[in-house]
């Protein structure tokens, strides 16, 4: 169901916590999508070898779905249900699934350790190889060997911890990396069987110490910066998951109009370096209050927001700022959850550490474009390009992120891939909060706690220029 298997570590800790209960299982390996040619409309058939990668159709084709050979009767994307995609590249989803039934685990920490423990049934943890890994919010990552305990089903050791903490760095979190330690018929040597982690340090306060320089806004109230094409609004709009158009959430959604808002300006202070800025986002369903507050810090600028929702507007898809850079940083690194996709009810399998990957790489190609790409609990990130330059921003807390070369409405206007036109900069939302995934297509929605509430919502970001 496209980006979908929100609430499944929930589900899972039931099927786990409560004797007889069963579920979890994968009843749609992969995604039906039929190859087919984008100027004949005809499928490729046996033919299509090398006509696609990591899930991607080469140009001049595309995965077809219900309704694209001109039928009638049909069920749309439906059949787009499973955890890889026609090509058999993993979901995101894999990944949170391998987590949850991961053999090993670390089940927190002692004055003389960490607690590992064998949640396998019937086998010993000798066919698994390990390695620490230390991460540091500020710091970077240390690496160690690890020699897995020889563990019964079931059973648990005490291991000492393979590092002393630094004084500094911030956050800290300690991973333990298991692969394969040798070749089976289902996996290679190495192959990445679970990465359980422990929080060893918690984050420190949200520091953002005093600067020199001033804060800068347009006729409209707008941030002016050297690097932003667009500069920080408020969004409440995604593009339409397959679960929200087949859950009513997005025909719900529309008639409030989150996805059309139109903002007012009403009012600019200027006090000293800083600015404020208030503005109003009417939708059909009401007007939302936003405030902006620019205060110049060592470095860059210091944000702090405010967005209350009139009550109508009890369940939308996100909350935050959305900002589009200029052409040129196409780098993304970040401390926080992934490396994959992860959303506040689909991140069990995206450990917390340092990650980074390409910006054209962030975004996952499901088959019918919609809301994709986010990372759940990033603390800070960074957009670089080739000559190093580009802009750091700083949360003032874990929050949801995506940067992806796409709008909510490009998104959201088009049925396939080849449909899309990347933008040259980078398309960056940051959420003070986002509404679950849930699996609506063909079972419940996500759970209460992973809703968007109406009300006052904060947050805070500091943009810097690296």
């Amino acid at each position: 169901m496209g980006n979908s298997n929100g609430t499944l570590a929930d589900h899972w800790a039931a099927i786990e916590a409560t004797p007889g209960l069963q579920g979890g299982f994968i009843w749609e390996f992969w995604d039906h999508g039929i190859l087919q040619g984008v100027n004949d409309a005809r499928p490729v058939g046996r033919g299509g070898a090398g006509l696609y990668d990591n899930g991607v159709a080469a140009p001049g084709y595309r995965w077809a779905y219900g309704g694209d050979f001109g039928e009638q009767d049909h069920d749309g994307a439906f059949i787009a249900d499973g955890v890889v995609f026609p090509d058999r590249t993993p979901k995101p989803v894999m990944s949170e699934h391998r987590e949850l039934a991961a053999p090993a685990r670390l089940h927190g920490l002692r004055e003389d350790g960490v607690v590992v423990a064998n949640h396998q049934h019937f086998r010993t943890l000798e066919w698994l190889a390990g390695e620490w890994e230390l991460s540091l919010a500020h710091g970077g990552t240390l690496t160690a060997a690890a020699e897995l305990p020889d563990l019964r089903p079931g059973g648990s050791a005490v291991l000492p911890l393979p590092f002393d903490l630094p004084p500094d760095g911030g956050e800290a979190w300690l991973t333990l990396r298991v692969t394969t330690a040798r070749d089976l018929p289902w996996a290679p040597r190495g192959t990445a069987v679970c990465a359980p982690q422990v929080r060893l340090r918690t984050a420190g306060p949200f520091e953002s110490p005093a600067g020199t320089g001033r804060a800068e806004t347009d006729a409209a109230g707008l941030l002016v910066h050297p690097l932003l094409h667009a500069a920080p609004t408020l969004s409440l709009w995604r593009a339409p998951t397959d679960n929200d158009e087949l859950g009513g959430m997005a025909g719900r959604w529309r008639a409030w109009g989150p996805d059309s808002l139109v903002r007012r300006l009403v009012s600019v202070h200027q006090d000293g370096d800083g600015v404020t800025v208030l503005a109003e986002y009417a939708g059909t369903g009401g007007v939302v209050r936003h405030r902006q507050v620019f205060t110049p810090v060592e470095g860059g600028l210091r944000i702090d927001e405010q967005a209350e929702l009139p009550e109508a507007f009890d369940d939308v898809p996100r909350v935050g700022p959305v900002f589009e850079t200029i052409a040129g940083p196409d780098l993304l690194e970040w401390f926080g959850q992934g490396p994959w996709e992860s959303y506040p009810d689909r991140c069990s399998g995206a450990p917390v550490g340092h990650h980074s990957l390409a910006v054209d790489e962030a975004f996952t190609p499901y088959l019918r474009p919609q809301e994709s790409g986010g990372r759940h609990g990033v603390r800070h990130f960074t957009l670089s390009a080739p000559d190093a330059t580009g802009l750091a921003v700083t949360l003032d807390e874990p929050r949801q992120v995506s940067v992806t070369r796409y709008r909510a409405e490009d998104l959201t206007a088009v049925a396939h891939h080849d449909e899309l036109t990347a933008r040259g900069g980078c398309v960056v939302h940051v959420d003070s909060a986002h509404r679950g995934l849930g699996t609506a297509s063909c079972g419940p929605d996500t759970l209460p706690s992973y809703l968007v509430p109406a009300g006052v919502h904060r947050w805070s970001w500091i943009l810097r220029v690296l």
